[in-house]
This record gives C-alpha cells, structure tokens and sequence, in this order.
C-alpha cells in the first residue's frame, strides 16, 4: 500500500515555510506515514535545480531517503472566457525531469517562472491542456481548487508601492474603512497599459487594461451646459439645464479600457470619528529614562529640563501647532532640541507657535536667532523624544521626507482636522517632500469637503535644472510634492477667512468635481496608452474587494475563489472550462472544503477520479498528508500512479479531512462573526444580517447551486474515503494548547516512537494499544475520528474550522 500526497509547495512559494525544502519535507513525510510526495512548483527554476541535485532517479520514479517524488507544480491562469474573467489554478503531474524542462520551455514564452513558485500567466485552459498533451500523453492535468509595480496603494499607517505590500496590512477600501490584505498576486503581462489621469489629482495611476475602476460613465455632450453634465455645472449664458442627467448617474466598476475622458472616478471620503482626548507621555516614550510621578515626568540623566505634565490634551491649538511642526518644525537630538524656521514677515506665526508651545505641552521658547528669518529653540528632552514618535515614521531618520501624522489624527473629529491643515498650510503652503504626510493631508482634506489639486515633481526633474542658493548647487533627494489649489466645496471651520488660504475664496464657482457625503467625483482630464513588459501586481482584500490609489478607487482583478468550480472567477461544469479537451481530464482535487460526497452530488463528475492532496505550505504533520490518496499497487512508479488515476484501479480510497474543517465551507463575514450554511443563507437573501452586507460564498452553497442530487448519493463507481482530523490537533485539543509548542510534540512524539507513523495511529491501531501510550481521553478521541463521530464548527470567509469537545460538565473547547 502507498500513500500519496501529490500537491505542495516548496520554500519559494508566497506564503511558504522556509522549512519546505527536501529534507524537511522527507523527514515529516516519515512521521506523516506518506512515501510518495510531489515536489511542488518545478516550474521555479532554482527550485527544479535543487531538485536534480538531490533527487536520485529509480528509472521509475525519484526517490530521496526513502521517500518517492513525483515531479509536480500548481499554475495560476488569468484570462476572459465568454466575455467572463477567469482565474483558476492548475496541477501538473509530469513522469520526468526531460518532460519538465519542455514544459518550462513553453512557460517561457509565455512570461516569467522566477518570480514566485505558483506562477500566473494570461492563457486558457484549453489551450495548457493543448500544449501539454503535444509535449507528453503522460502529463497528468488536475483542476483545483493588476496594478503595475511602481504603484502607491494607500494603506494604514502609510502609502506603499502595490510590490512593497504583503498579507496582513491594511489599505484603504472604496467604502471608506481599512480592510486587511488577505492575499497578494504578481503576474508577468506584455501589452498595453494605461495612465488614467483625473483633474486634480496630476499623476495618474497606471493599470493593465482590465482593471475595473470606481467609476461613472457620464454625458459628456449636454447641451444646456456646453460639456459634461454634473450637478455644480455653470450653465452657458441664460440657459439652465433641464436635462439634469446626472441624478441619473450610478457607479460602477468599469475596465480601464472602457473608460473616456470626461468619465468620472470616484475617491472614497473617511467618515470614520474618533476624539482622541489626551496623550500620555510615558505610555510613548522610553519610560526607564525619566523619572515619572502621578502627574509629570523629568529626565533622569543629562540636561535636566523641568518637569512638564505627563498628559497632553488634544485640543484644537495642539492640533495646530502640530500643523506647524510638520511644515516648519525640526529636532536636534542631541542638543534635545525642537525648532520652527519662518520667514522675516511670519511674526504673527511665531507669537502662535510660541504660545501653543507654553499652553499645550507647557514649555517656553528657550532662544529666537534671526538669521534669513527667524529660528525659535525648544530644549527639551522628553518632547524631543516624543515629537520624534508621534511626527516622524518609526525607524526612519527624523527628516522632512519622513515626517507624518499618527494614525489616530486621521479620524479626530474634523474642527480639530481643520486645525492642523491651518498650521501646515501656514507654515509650507502646501509643499512636502514627505509623500505620506501628503496622502495624509490629502485625507483630511477630502474629510474637510476640500479637493486639493496635487503636482509630483520627480528629483530627477528637479537635478535637471541648476538650482543654487550663493555658489552652492542644490540637488534633490526626494520627490516634491505640492498642493497647488484647494477647492473648496465646504468650509465650516472659515479656512478661507485665514490670510494664508484667501486666495482659494473666489467670486467663479467653476468645479471640475462635485462631492457628497461618501465620496469625492473627479473626471477624468486625460488617458494615454503606453507598451508595458513586466510584472504587475494585485490584492485579494478583506469584504470589500477593493482598494485605494494615490490617484482613484480600483477592484480586485479576481475574487478568491480560484478553483476549478469557483463561485465567482471558475466555471459551471468541466465541459465549459475544457471544451473539446475535456477528454484528457481524468481527475479533478477537492480541496480542504469539499468531500467525494458534496462532489458526487453533481453527476457530471461521475466519469472523473476525485483526488485528494494537502496543497501544503509547511512541512508540519498537520499540514502535509492532512489530504492524501492511498494505492494498492506493488511497486511504487509514476507509471502505476497515472493508471490508477486513470482507471481507478489500485485505487483504494482517499484521505480527507472533515470539509466544515476547510476555510470556505460554509456561507459567513469573519468581521461580523457570523456563519451560516447554504439554506439559512437563502431565507436571508445571502444578505448578512449584523452588516447587511452580501455574505461570502462558501463551497457547500456552491455545491447546492450545481448539484443535480439529492445529498446522500453515492454513484456506483466512486472510490471509497475516510475522514480524519490530523493526529496533531487533536492533541492540541486535549492539551488546551497549540498545535506547535513543546507539551503537544511531547505526546505526538511518543506515539511515533510507539506506532511509526500517524496515519498507522489514526488509521489501524486499536484502543487497547493507545491507553498504554497516551491519556484515555486522547486514546478514545482518537477512535472517535476514526469513526467520524467528532463535531466540527464549519469554517468559513477563510477562517478553518474548529474541533469541538464536548465536556461532562457541558464545558465547550475549541481548537482552530
């Protein structure tokens, strides 16, 4: 007998152990129970090197250590089908290395294979499995389960390029909110690009042809106003527009190349307030170095500065000076020193900066030198420290191109927002070198009902030109970033009555865009086409499947179902996906959220093998083998592996989890702790009822959607499962701890060192046998998974399932 898993990874996957490497993965393997593995991603050429070093070929398969290899990797393909896009990930199961390098031959042509070990390229199914049976009739086909790279996405607490962002950040959502980046995409494309370019916002943002954009496909032609039509039109003469076609417009999300100019794109407005009351300095700074009492704090050691009070109020005049310090304001560490630079003229700035500093944080200005202006001195230690934490992004040097807000500023309550741009605007008039204080302000100015009209001038056209003050040469180290104009659509706190910002209180109500309460609507002023060869890059985000530019709001490419029978990017049946080569798929993977008998359900699949595999990214025992197929043939050979899958035979059964296990199985929001299965969710109208938002599809109501039986029915040539949960999870369960630490490897050693392996443990050893090894209640709860009697809570929107158990005392515990 053999046990196979067939899909996983190595350590130059995204997302992958860099433990997933030969050894590791033979030595887990042993301890699984499993003798042969795939080795996941040949197509990454360092990879496939490390392969052929180290794999010994049988002639009928390759082996190291005991353990069988069979070539494998898993490919992403991106591409319009029906005028619908697709996105659904492959395996291929390859009897050589000879016929491997063919395959990679032909990757080649059609992009990169270096960049990641589950490459992405732009061409259909049919046309793979085309290519792959005029390499070879022995490669196996299996169906499982964008922004260019310079790009800034505006995330929390920054703005980064689309190439810089990984899982677990934040960015900014068309809804307004932060949401987490749940997955990260690169692919290589070759073909034409666009820089959309909307009014006010200069730079643009360049995209591959199908990026979908917030937007709205205006009229353009109206005759009443000679233009577009939008709601602050200036009609021409005495005519007014009866037509009023922009109460018709509605957004959506359009294709880059769908766009005109004079269309309309939408920036989303943060509505979100919270009233940041006070700062309490020692929770920022490094407490052991001051002296703290109940009410203040003093240094310990050098210039002993007078004690200042340890809680600073967030008041509108310390917002302000704020402002000011992030335009005009400095720190000289080792002088523990804070200081303003104006100008000759700026005397009524210097009386404001010099009281804020006594009232809000109660230091007084310790020196005034006028030297081409004026330079007021601050000395103290600890505001030193703390201005360095709260202003300047962290682990940065404290320059002016690293300066920025905290993050909590972003959603104080807009009087105090008003403030800091008052005394920024003051101090720089709208000028930074800082990009992130330049989206920041950019936010804050949106939350004001203000559109900035923003220009980037690059440090390499800047070097261009001779800049000199006396005889020296001034060069750029950073981009320049100006807000040339604000426009003004409200003004509740009069910034326009502040000599600084005058200019903008004009008697011409012209707008290029118009605002509501969610968003801002900017049309767009130009679009250019440009050949692009390179990568380009995508994210998968949280709920809202969408994410914030520099420049406009875009969607996610695809959504994150990337199998085969995905409800929202794969198709209904094998048939449209393959068409007339459906015939040379033999076999299709499950995946950890479906089961042979969710899959029987659909009699299409009737004449097709069901394979089940781990697509492992860590070598751990409770990852690799979680889902395997096992076989009865003698010797082990890619030969007898591909006949099994073929015709069945010496195809004993597979090895699955419980699908409630796997992270999509039922319908749910994982922000609003809310699951339900497939006809719960029909009454509900698939509408969540704590955010009435759509609820995410899970693979249970996918099944429901295309099944045509009734659940329950087993078609007579269907090959045999059994279904267990991974022996290190359920001593985590017993244990109350996590799968990884020592007490948990303690007890799964023992009984490896006892049995041999865990698929021996969970599959053939009696109860007798295990009381003497383990804990009675491990021994029967490993009997109970045997038999299929434990209860898992359904995973759902990408949160796994959860074992349950059940205490004597009606006690509930849970492991993830």
């Amino acid at each position: 007998m053999h046990i196979a898993d067939l899909h996983s990874h190595s350590k130059y996957s995204r997302a992958t152990s860099g433990s997933m490497n030969i050894e590791e993965i033979t030595r887990y393997a042993k301890m699984k129970g499993l003798d042969i593995l795939g080795t996941g991603d040949f197509t990454h050429p360092i990879w496939l090197k490390e392969l052929k070093e180290k794999l010994s070929d049988t002639g009928e398969i390759y082996e190291h250590n005991g353990i069988n290899f069979v070539p494998s990797t898993e490919i992403s393909l991106i591409y319009k089908h029906n005028g619908k896009g697709r996105r659904v990930h492959h395996i291929i199961l390859a009897p050589n290395f000879s016929v491997v390098d063919q395959i990679n031959e032909f990757l080649d042509k059609k992009g990169r294979r270096d960049y990641d070990g589950r490459p992405i390229f732009g061409f259909s199914s049919i046309e793979l499995v085309d290519e792959m049976m005029r390499i070879s009739k022995d490669i196996e086909i299996i169906p499982a389960h964008c922004l260019l790279p310079d790009e800034k996405v505006v995330c929390n607490p920054e703005i980064k390029p689309i190439s810089e962002i990984q899982k677990g950040d934040k960015v900014l959502t068309h809804k307004g909110d932060h949401k987490n980046v749940l997955d990260t995409f690169v692919r290589p494309y070759n073909g034409k690009a666009y820089i959309i370019q909307p009014y006010y916002f200069s730079s643009g943002i360049k995209v591959t042809n199908e990026h979908p954009f917030l937007a709205i496909k205006t009229v353009k032609n109206c005759a009443f106003v000679g233009g577009l039509c939008k709601p602050n039109s200036t009609a021409k003469g005495k005519h007014k527009c009866t037509k009023q076609h922009y109460k018709n417009y509605k957004p959506s999300w359009i294709p880059a190349e769908d766009l005109k100019v004079n269309d309309v794109v939408l920036y989303p407005r943060i509505k979100k307030t919270v009233d940041a009351g006070q700062i309490k300095i020692s929770d920022i700074i490094e407490s052991k170095n001051y002296r703290i009492s109940e009410h203040f704090i003093v240094p310990k050691t050098g210039r002993q500065d007078k004690s200042i009070k340890n809680i600073i109020k967030i008041t509108p005049e310390f917002c302000r000076l704020a402002g000011y310090f992030l335009a005009e304001g400095y720190i000289i560490k080792k002088n523990n020193c804070i200081q303003f630079s104006f100008g000759q003229k700026e005397h009524e700035y210097i009386d404001d900066v010099t009281n804020l500093m006594k009232e809000c944080v109660g230091i007084e200005i310790s020196k005034k030198r006028e030297r081409h202006g004026y330079e007021l001195y601050f000395y103290s230690k600890i505001l030193v420290e703390l201005f360095g934490k709260l202003f300047y992004q962290y682990n940065k040097p404290k320059r002016a191109f690293s300066k920025r807000l905290p993050q909590w500023a972003l959603y104080l309550p807009l009087e105090k927002q008003s403030e800091i741009l008052r005394g920024w605007w003051r101090g720089d008039s709208g000028v930074s070198v800082s990009e992130i204080l330049s989206e920041q302000m950019k936010i804050i100015c949106l939350r004001l009902g203000i559109i900035p009209s923003i220009r980037k001038l690059l440090k390499e056209d800047f070097n261009k030109n001779s800049h000199t003050i006396g005889n020296r040469r001034i060069l750029a180290k950073h981009d320049l970033i100006t807000f040339e104009r604000l426009s003004f659509h409200e003004d509740k706190f009069n910034l326009l009555e502040d000599p600084s910002m005058k200019k903008f209180k004009t008697k011409l109500h012209r707008r290029h865009g118009w605002v509501d309460e969610n968003y801002i609507y900017i049309p767009i002023n130009k679009i250019e086409t440009f050949d692009y060869s390179g990568l380009v890059y995508n994210l998968e985000v949280e709920e809202d499947n969408s994410y914030v530019t520099h420049a406009a709001t875009v969607h996610n490419c695809w959504t994150p179902w990337y199998g085969i029978f995905g409800s929202m990017s794969g198709f209904d049946s094998l048939k449209e996906c393959f068409q007339e080569k459906t015939k040379y798929i033999h076999c299709v993977e499950t995946g950890l959220s479906s089961d042979p008998p969710m899959n029987w359900r659909i009699s299409a699949l009737d004449d097709i093998v069901l394979t089940s595999n781990s697509d492992a990214h860590s070598p751990y025992p409770w990852r690799l083998g979680r889902e395997a197929n096992v076989f009865d043939f003698k010797e082990a050979s890619y030969k007898n592996i591909i006949n099994a899958i073929r015709t069945r035979k010496n195809f004993i059964y597979t090895i699955e989890v419980d699908p409630n296990y796997g992270k999509y199985h039922f319908d749910g929001h994982r922000s609003c702790n809310f699951s339900c299965n497939p006809k719960e969710a029909k009454k509900l109208n698939d509408i969540c009822p704590k955010c009435g938002k759509k609820l995410i599809t899970g693979v249970l109501n996918r099944v429901e959607q295309l099944a045509d039986r009734d659940d329950g029915f087993v078609p007579k040539n269907s090959i045999p499962f059994k279904s267990i949960i991974p022996l290190s999870e359920l001593v985590s369960a017993i244990t109350g701890t996590d799968v990884f630490t020592k007490k948990v490897w303690e007890i799964y050693n023992r009984l490896i060192d006892r049995f041999g392996n865990e698929f021996n443990i969970l599959l053939n050893t009696d109860l007798t046998e295990l009381k003497k090894t383990v804990d009675e209640k491990l021994a029967e709860l490993i009997i109970k998974n045997r038999e299929g009697r434990l209860t898992i809570e359904p995973g759902y929107d990408g949160v796994y399932g959860k074992l349950v158990l059940k205490e004597e005392k009606g006690l509930r515990r849970f492991i993830k």
